[in-house]
Protein backbone atom coordinates (compact mmCIF):
# COMPACT_ATOMS: atom_id res chain seq x y z
CA UNK A 1 0.00 0.00 0.00
CA UNK A 2 1.27 3.35 -1.18
CA UNK A 3 0.88 6.22 1.47
CA UNK A 4 0.85 9.85 1.09
CA UNK A 5 0.85 12.08 3.97
CA UNK A 6 -0.86 15.38 4.67
CA UNK A 7 0.45 17.48 7.75
CA UNK A 8 4.03 15.84 8.02
CA UNK A 9 4.66 17.10 11.51
CA UNK A 10 3.55 16.36 14.85
CA UNK A 11 1.81 13.06 15.09
CA UNK A 12 2.68 11.88 11.85
CA UNK A 13 6.81 12.34 12.33
CA UNK A 14 6.48 10.73 16.38
CA UNK A 15 4.04 8.22 15.46
CA UNK A 16 2.36 7.28 12.30
CA UNK A 17 4.99 7.53 9.21
CA UNK A 18 7.22 5.37 11.70
CA UNK A 19 4.65 2.85 11.87
CA UNK A 20 3.89 3.07 8.47
CA UNK A 21 7.35 2.14 7.49
CA UNK A 22 7.36 -0.96 10.35
CA UNK A 23 4.38 -2.44 7.96
CA UNK A 24 6.14 -4.57 5.52
CA UNK A 25 2.98 -4.29 3.48
CA UNK A 26 3.25 -0.63 3.64
CA UNK A 27 5.43 2.05 1.35
CA UNK A 28 5.37 5.52 2.07
CA UNK A 29 6.04 7.58 -1.15
CA UNK A 30 5.38 11.33 -0.34
CA UNK A 31 5.00 13.81 2.47
CA UNK A 32 3.02 17.52 2.53
CA UNK A 33 3.06 19.93 5.05
CA UNK A 34 2.24 23.81 4.31
CA UNK A 35 5.80 24.85 6.17
CA UNK A 36 7.97 24.45 3.57
CA UNK A 37 10.86 23.81 6.47
CA UNK A 38 8.95 21.20 7.65
CA UNK A 39 7.80 19.62 4.76
CA UNK A 40 11.56 19.50 3.59
CA UNK A 41 13.05 18.33 6.80
CA UNK A 42 10.26 15.12 7.03
CA UNK A 43 10.84 14.54 3.54
CA UNK A 44 14.58 14.59 3.46
CA UNK A 45 14.30 12.17 6.94
CA UNK A 46 12.86 9.59 5.14
CA UNK A 47 14.21 10.24 2.10
CA UNK A 48 10.83 10.92 -0.03
CA UNK A 49 9.41 13.44 -2.25
CA UNK A 50 7.78 16.29 -0.28
CA UNK A 51 5.29 19.03 -0.97
CA UNK A 52 3.80 21.95 0.63
CA UNK A 53 -0.05 21.79 -1.17
CA UNK A 54 -1.67 18.80 -0.70
CA UNK A 55 -3.25 19.02 -4.51
CA UNK A 56 -0.16 18.96 -6.00
CA UNK A 57 0.87 16.06 -4.20
CA UNK A 58 -2.67 13.84 -5.25
CA UNK A 59 -2.09 14.92 -8.74
CA UNK A 60 1.52 13.89 -9.55
CA UNK A 61 1.81 10.63 -6.94
CA UNK A 62 0.76 7.45 -7.28
CA UNK A 63 -0.68 6.56 -4.12
CA UNK A 64 -3.35 4.12 -2.55
CA UNK A 65 -4.52 5.74 0.61
CA UNK A 66 -3.19 9.33 2.87
CA UNK A 67 -2.81 9.70 6.08
CA UNK A 68 -4.30 13.07 7.42
CA UNK A 69 -1.85 14.71 10.47
CA UNK A 70 -3.32 18.41 10.35
CA UNK A 71 -5.72 20.24 12.91
CA UNK A 72 -9.29 19.38 13.19
CA UNK A 73 -10.62 21.91 11.04
CA UNK A 74 -8.58 21.00 7.91
CA UNK A 75 -9.91 17.22 8.26
CA UNK A 76 -13.11 17.52 6.45
CA UNK A 77 -11.36 19.69 3.43
CA UNK A 78 -8.22 17.54 3.06
CA UNK A 79 -10.36 14.60 3.65
CA UNK A 80 -13.14 15.21 0.44
CA UNK A 81 -9.62 16.17 -1.61
CA UNK A 82 -8.22 12.76 -1.29
CA UNK A 83 -11.62 10.87 -2.08
CA UNK A 84 -11.72 13.32 -4.76
CA UNK A 85 -8.59 11.57 -6.32
CA UNK A 86 -9.98 8.11 -5.12
CA UNK A 87 -8.01 7.70 -1.99
CA UNK A 88 -8.59 5.54 0.92
CA UNK A 89 -8.14 7.92 3.64
CA UNK A 90 -7.04 8.05 7.75
CA UNK A 91 -7.52 10.72 9.25
CA UNK A 92 -6.43 11.52 12.95
CA UNK A 93 -8.96 11.90 15.57
CA UNK A 94 -11.92 13.26 15.97
CA UNK A 95 -13.00 12.65 12.60
CA UNK A 96 -13.83 16.22 11.99
CA UNK A 97 -15.02 19.74 13.46
CA UNK A 98 -18.78 18.92 13.89
CA UNK A 99 -21.44 16.09 13.27
CA UNK A 100 -22.33 17.39 9.85
CA UNK A 101 -19.28 17.34 8.68
CA UNK A 102 -18.52 14.02 10.10
CA UNK A 103 -21.57 12.37 8.44
CA UNK A 104 -21.11 14.05 5.14
CA UNK A 105 -17.40 12.38 4.76
CA UNK A 106 -18.73 8.76 5.99
CA UNK A 107 -21.93 9.15 3.42
CA UNK A 108 -19.26 10.60 0.95
CA UNK A 109 -16.36 7.49 1.39
CA UNK A 110 -19.20 4.92 1.47
CA UNK A 111 -20.76 5.83 -1.55
CA UNK A 112 -17.81 5.99 -3.17
CA UNK A 113 -16.69 2.59 -2.12
CA UNK A 114 -13.42 4.04 -0.39
CA UNK A 115 -12.65 3.39 3.17
CA UNK A 116 -12.47 6.40 5.90
CA UNK A 117 -11.09 5.04 9.09
CA UNK A 118 -10.20 7.78 12.08
CA UNK A 119 -7.25 7.68 14.33
CA UNK A 120 -8.32 6.07 17.79
CA UNK A 121 -5.31 3.41 19.06
CA UNK A 122 -6.66 3.07 22.44
CA UNK A 123 -8.51 0.37 21.39
CA UNK A 124 -5.54 -1.33 19.90
CA UNK A 125 -3.85 -1.72 23.64
CA UNK A 126 -3.68 -5.09 24.29
CA UNK A 127 -4.57 -4.89 27.90
CA UNK A 128 -7.90 -3.07 26.88
CA UNK A 129 -8.49 -5.65 24.61
CA UNK A 130 -7.63 -8.34 27.61
CA UNK A 131 -10.11 -6.01 29.32
CA UNK A 132 -13.02 -6.31 26.64
CA UNK A 133 -12.13 -10.03 26.66
CA UNK A 134 -12.60 -10.23 30.84
CA UNK A 135 -16.12 -8.09 30.11
CA UNK A 136 -17.35 -10.36 27.45
CA UNK A 137 -16.78 -13.57 29.39
CA UNK A 138 -18.04 -12.51 32.56
CA UNK A 139 -14.97 -11.88 34.70
CA UNK A 140 -16.64 -9.10 36.52
CA UNK A 141 -19.99 -9.73 35.84
CA UNK A 142 -22.86 -7.39 34.54
CA UNK A 143 -20.94 -3.91 34.75
CA UNK A 144 -22.56 -1.59 36.49
CA UNK A 145 -20.00 1.29 37.06
CA UNK A 146 -17.43 2.59 34.81
CA UNK A 147 -14.26 5.23 35.35
CA UNK A 148 -11.98 6.71 32.85
CA UNK A 149 -9.51 9.70 33.70
CA UNK A 150 -7.07 10.90 31.13
CA UNK A 151 -4.40 13.98 30.89
CA UNK A 152 -1.75 15.92 29.40
CA UNK A 153 -0.06 19.29 30.99
CA UNK A 154 -0.62 21.52 28.18
CA UNK A 155 0.37 24.89 29.22
CA UNK A 156 -0.05 28.11 26.70
CA UNK A 157 2.47 27.36 23.61
CA UNK A 158 1.85 30.13 21.36
CA UNK A 159 1.00 28.66 17.93
CA UNK A 160 -0.71 25.56 19.59
CA UNK A 161 -3.74 25.00 17.52
CA UNK A 162 -5.35 22.68 20.31
CA UNK A 163 -5.88 26.27 22.04
CA UNK A 164 -7.49 27.93 19.77
CA UNK A 165 -11.36 26.94 19.59
CA UNK A 166 -11.98 27.94 15.03
CA UNK A 167 -8.43 25.31 14.66
CA UNK A 168 -9.38 22.14 16.78
CA UNK A 169 -12.97 22.85 17.91
CA UNK A 170 -12.51 22.42 21.70
CA UNK A 171 -10.20 21.64 24.47
CA UNK A 172 -9.78 18.98 26.65
CA UNK A 173 -13.21 17.20 25.25
CA UNK A 174 -12.28 17.28 22.30
CA UNK A 175 -8.68 15.93 22.28
CA UNK A 176 -9.03 13.52 25.26
CA UNK A 177 -12.26 12.84 25.77
CA UNK A 178 -13.16 11.34 22.67
CA UNK A 179 -10.53 8.83 23.04
CA UNK A 180 -12.15 7.92 26.09
CA UNK A 181 -15.57 7.96 25.20
CA UNK A 182 -14.98 5.67 21.85
CA UNK A 183 -12.95 3.25 23.78
CA UNK A 184 -15.57 2.70 26.22
CA UNK A 185 -18.04 2.03 24.00
CA UNK A 186 -15.43 -0.42 22.57
CA UNK A 187 -15.06 -2.05 25.69
CA UNK A 188 -19.33 -2.13 25.50
CA UNK A 189 -19.96 -2.70 22.76
CA UNK A 190 -22.65 -0.29 23.12
CA UNK A 191 -23.29 2.77 22.54
CA UNK A 192 -23.69 5.79 25.47
CA UNK A 193 -26.59 7.53 25.08
CA UNK A 194 -27.18 10.31 27.50
CA UNK A 195 -24.48 12.41 28.53
CA UNK A 196 -23.88 15.37 30.87
CA UNK A 197 -20.93 17.70 32.02
CA UNK A 198 -19.37 20.12 33.40
CA UNK A 199 -16.38 21.66 31.80
CA UNK A 200 -13.90 25.21 32.66
CA UNK A 201 -10.60 26.97 31.88
CA UNK A 202 -9.86 26.57 35.12
CA UNK A 203 -5.66 27.17 35.11
CA UNK A 204 -4.40 28.70 31.77
CA UNK A 205 -5.75 31.49 29.53
CA UNK A 206 -6.33 30.29 26.26
CA UNK A 207 -10.07 30.02 24.87
CA UNK A 208 -10.78 26.53 25.25
CA UNK A 209 -11.31 24.23 27.67
CA UNK A 210 -8.73 22.69 30.26
CA UNK A 211 -10.48 20.58 32.31
CA UNK A 212 -13.97 18.12 32.17
CA UNK A 213 -16.10 16.15 34.29
CA UNK A 214 -18.36 14.38 32.10
CA UNK A 215 -20.66 11.35 33.23
CA UNK A 216 -23.04 9.11 31.14
CA UNK A 217 -25.13 6.51 30.85
CA UNK A 218 -25.26 3.44 28.23
CA UNK A 219 -27.69 1.67 26.37
CA UNK A 220 -28.42 -1.09 29.14
CA UNK A 221 -28.09 1.16 31.84
CA UNK A 222 -24.28 1.08 32.35
CA UNK A 223 -23.12 4.05 34.95
CA UNK A 224 -19.62 6.13 34.25
CA UNK A 225 -17.97 9.15 34.36
CA UNK A 226 -14.63 10.86 32.72
CA UNK A 227 -12.15 13.22 34.12
CA UNK A 228 -10.23 15.04 31.59
CA UNK A 229 -7.54 17.90 31.97
CA UNK A 230 -4.97 19.72 30.52
CA UNK A 231 -3.99 21.26 33.68
CA UNK A 232 -3.02 17.91 35.98
CA UNK A 233 1.01 17.45 35.53
CA UNK A 234 1.70 14.26 33.78
CA UNK A 235 3.68 12.53 36.78
CA UNK A 236 0.70 13.04 39.02
CA UNK A 237 -1.86 11.47 36.74
CA UNK A 238 -2.14 7.33 36.62
CA UNK A 239 -4.18 7.60 33.69
CA UNK A 240 -6.42 5.22 34.54
CA UNK A 241 -9.48 3.34 32.70
CA UNK A 242 -11.79 1.20 35.70
CA UNK A 243 -14.52 -1.22 34.92
CA UNK A 244 -16.34 -2.29 37.82
CA UNK A 245 -19.24 -5.06 38.01
CA UNK A 246 -21.66 -7.06 40.16
CA UNK A 247 -18.89 -10.07 40.22
CA UNK A 248 -15.66 -8.12 40.03
CA UNK A 249 -13.19 -5.21 38.65
CA UNK A 250 -10.52 -4.17 35.71
CA UNK A 251 -8.90 -2.00 36.48
CA UNK A 252 -6.31 -0.61 33.88
CA UNK A 253 -3.45 1.78 35.13
CA UNK A 254 -1.18 3.80 32.73
CA UNK A 255 -2.85 2.47 29.67
CA UNK A 256 -4.42 6.09 28.05
CA UNK A 257 -1.46 7.02 26.45
CA UNK A 258 0.15 6.53 22.83
CA UNK A 259 2.30 4.02 24.23
CA UNK A 260 0.86 -0.05 24.99
CA UNK A 261 2.33 0.10 28.53
CA UNK A 262 0.44 0.29 31.63
CA UNK A 263 -0.76 -2.67 34.15
CA UNK A 264 -4.40 -4.79 34.57
CA UNK A 265 -5.72 -5.93 37.56
CA UNK A 266 -8.34 -8.44 37.25
CA UNK A 267 -10.49 -9.04 40.43
CA UNK A 268 -13.11 -11.88 40.63
CA UNK A 269 -15.19 -12.01 43.50
CA UNK A 270 -18.50 -12.40 43.69
CA UNK A 271 -20.65 -11.68 46.84
CA UNK A 272 -24.24 -13.51 47.90
CA UNK A 273 -25.50 -12.18 51.18
CA UNK A 274 -24.99 -8.56 52.38
CA UNK A 275 -22.44 -8.05 55.33
CA UNK A 276 -23.48 -5.54 57.73
CA UNK A 277 -19.73 -4.78 59.08
CA UNK A 278 -18.94 -3.82 55.64
CA UNK A 279 -15.58 -5.03 55.83
CA UNK A 280 -13.09 -3.84 53.46
CA UNK A 281 -10.79 -6.61 52.46
CA UNK A 282 -10.34 -7.63 49.73
CA UNK A 283 -8.63 -10.75 47.23
CA UNK A 284 -5.64 -10.16 45.85
CA UNK A 285 -6.35 -9.67 41.27
CA UNK A 286 -4.30 -10.84 38.57
CA UNK A 287 -2.20 -9.05 37.05
CA UNK A 288 -1.16 -8.36 33.69
CA UNK A 289 1.80 -6.01 32.17
CA UNK A 290 1.18 -3.95 28.95
CA UNK A 291 3.02 -5.99 25.43
CA UNK A 292 4.90 -2.70 25.11
CA UNK A 293 3.80 -2.77 21.49
CA UNK A 294 3.01 -0.43 18.91
CA UNK A 295 -0.69 1.25 18.94
CA UNK A 296 0.50 2.77 15.46
CA UNK A 297 1.23 0.16 13.73
CA UNK A 298 -1.71 -1.83 14.76
CA UNK A 299 -4.30 0.91 13.35
CA UNK A 300 -1.87 0.97 10.16
CA UNK A 301 -2.55 -2.99 9.64
CA UNK A 302 -5.95 -3.39 10.37
CA UNK A 303 -6.51 -0.26 7.82
CA UNK A 304 -4.84 -1.71 4.92
CA UNK A 305 -6.21 -5.50 5.58
CA UNK A 306 -9.63 -3.86 5.69
CA UNK A 307 -8.97 -2.82 2.23
CA UNK A 308 -7.05 -5.87 1.06
CA UNK A 309 -10.71 -7.91 2.04
CA UNK A 310 -12.37 -6.34 -0.70
CA UNK A 311 -15.23 -5.93 2.09
CA UNK A 312 -15.05 -2.21 3.55
CA UNK A 313 -16.15 -2.08 6.99
CA UNK A 314 -17.59 1.01 8.24
CA UNK A 315 -18.12 0.01 11.81
CA UNK A 316 -15.17 2.09 12.88
CA UNK A 317 -16.49 4.84 10.81
CA UNK A 318 -20.16 5.42 12.01
CA UNK A 319 -18.60 4.93 15.55
CA UNK A 320 -16.64 8.05 15.16
CA UNK A 321 -19.48 9.98 13.97
CA UNK A 322 -21.34 8.87 17.20
CA UNK A 323 -18.52 10.03 19.19
CA UNK A 324 -18.63 13.71 17.89
CA UNK A 325 -22.51 13.26 18.26
CA UNK A 326 -21.84 13.40 22.15
CA UNK A 327 -18.69 15.74 22.10
CA UNK A 328 -21.21 18.55 20.35
CA UNK A 329 -23.90 17.63 22.60
CA UNK A 330 -21.24 18.54 25.68
CA UNK A 331 -20.33 21.77 24.19
CA UNK A 332 -24.09 23.13 23.23
CA UNK A 333 -26.08 21.75 26.33
CA UNK A 334 -23.12 23.74 29.06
Amino acid sequence: MKWCVIGAGGIADRRTIPAILKDEKSQLVAVMDRVKETAERIGNKYNVVYFTDEETMLKSIDCDAVYIGTPVFSHYNQAMLALKYGKHVFVEKPIAMNVKEGEELANAFKKAGKLLCVGYMMKYHNLHEKAKRIVKSGGIGAVNDVRAQFSCWYPEIKGAWRQNKSLGGGGAVMDLGVHCIELIEDLLDEEIVDVKAFYSTKTFSYEVDDGAVIIFKTKSGTLGHIDVNFNIPDNASESKLELYGDKGYVVCTGTLAQEEKGKLCHLYSPQGEYVAAQNRTTDKPEEYLGEDGNLYLKQIIFFRENIESGKLDYFYTDRAVQVQKIVEKIYNEN
